[in-house]
C-alpha cells in the first residue's frame, strides 16, 4: 500500500451539516498550508514528544499498543503516528470524518513523525460509528480527545468493541467533570460564545455567533462516562487524571476517587486536565 493513500468509508450525511465538522474541515484547509509545526500548534496543541509522554505515564496503557489498532477520531494523525512509532505496533487505520484532516494533513503529519515508516498508519475518511472492518479484528481501539464529540457514546463504543478482539483493549483519553457538576453548569459551558478573537484565529465570520455546543461539544461528568462503559459492557481495568501545573488545577479534586498526576507541559484543551480510561474487551 503507498504510504499517502486514501480509504473512504461511509460518513453520515448528518455530521457533514454540522458546526464542528464545517469548522474542522474550514482548519485543516487553512492550516494544511503552513506545514507540520502549525498543524500540530493549532489542531492539537500538544507537541508530538509530550503526546508519547502522556501514552507511557501508564505503563498499561503503552503496552496495549500492540499489534494492529483503530484511532477512532484521529484528526490530523498526529496520535496516531506517535503510536506507530512504537516496533510493538503494526497497523493503525486513523480514522475521521473531517476530509481535509485527512487528506490535506495526514501525508505531511505521518512523513514528519514517521518518516519511511508512513505507511504503518492508513489514512481513513470515515465514521467511528460504521467502521469497515470486520468484527473481532483488531487489537486495540483508542481516542484522544474526540469521544465527546460522539452524539451517541455508547454507540460508539459498542462500534469500537464489535472490530476488537476478545481481550483486546480501548484506551480513552478525554475530559470529565466531577460528579457534583450541576446541570444548570453543563447547559451553561455548552452555551458559552466563542469569542471574536477565536473566530479571527479560526478564519471565521468576526460577526458569527458561534457556541460550543454548535461546535460539537459535549460535556460529560465520571458518572456519565461510567455509565458509557457500562452500557457497552467494558470493563475498567486503568482509570486516573493528569493535570496540567496551572493555578485552576492547584487545589482540584476529583469526587471520583481516582488518583491525580501532574505533569510539567501544555495539554491543550480549556479544561487542562485529562481523564484516562483503560477499557478490557471481553466477548
Amino acid at each position: 500500500m503507498k504510504k499517502n493513500k486514501i480509504i473512504k468509508w461511509k460518513v453520515k450525511k448528518s455530521i457533514l451539516k454540522t458546526g464542528d465538522y464545517k469548522l474542522n474541515n474550514h482548519i485543516a484547509s487553512k492550516i494544511s498550508k503552513k506545514g507540520f509545526k502549525k498543524i500540530i500548534k493549532h489542531y492539537t496543541d500538544i507537541t508530538p514528544q509530550n503526546i508519547k509522554k502522556i501514552l507511557k505515564k501508564n505503563k498499561k496503557f503503552w503496552a496495549s499498543f500492540k499489534g494492529e489498532g483503530v484511532d477512532l477520531g484521529g484528526g490530523v494523525g498526529c496520535v496516531s503516528s506517535v503510536v506507530a512509532q512504537s516496533p510493538e505496533n503494526k497497523k493503525i487505520y486513523c480514522l475521521d470524518a473531517v476530509e481535509n484532516a485527512v487528506k490535506k494533513c495526514h501525508p505531511i503529519v505521518k512523513n514528519e513523525i514517521l518518516k519511511k515508516n508512513a505507511h504503518k498508519v492508513i489514512s481513513v475518511i470515515g465514521d467511528f460509528d460504521n467502521i469497515n472492518l470486520p468484527t473481532s479484528s483488531v487489537d486495540f481501539c483508542f481516542a484522544w480527545e474526540s469521544l465527546h464529540h460522539s452524539n451517541n457514546v455508547t454507540k460508539t463504543l459498542k462500534e469500537a468493541k464489535r472490530i476488537t478482539k476478545n481481550n483486546g483493549k480501548i484506551l480513552i483519553i478525554d475530559r470529565a467533570h466531577k460528579n457534583s457538576t450541576s446541570n444548570k453548569e453543563i447547559r451553561r459551558m455548552l452555551n458559552v460564545v466563542y469569542s471574536q478573537d477565536f473566530l479571527k484565529r479560526n478564519w471565521l465570520p468576526q460577526n458569527k455567533i458561534f457556541t460550543r455546543k454548535q461546535n460539537g461539544e459535549h460535556e460529560y461528568r465520571f458518572k456519565e462516562w461510567k455509565k458509557f462503559f457500562k452500557n457497552a459492557k467494558l470493563n475498567i481495568l486503568e482509570s486516573f487524571i493528569l493535570k496540567e501545573k496551572v493555578k485552576k488545577n492547584k487545589n482540584y479534586k476529583n469526587d471520583e476517587g481516582l488518583k491525580e498526576y501532574f505533569v510539567n507541559f501544555k495539554f491543550g484543551g480549556f479544561e487542562k486536565k485529562k481523564v484516562m480510561y483503560l477499557l478490557g474487551v471481553v466477548k
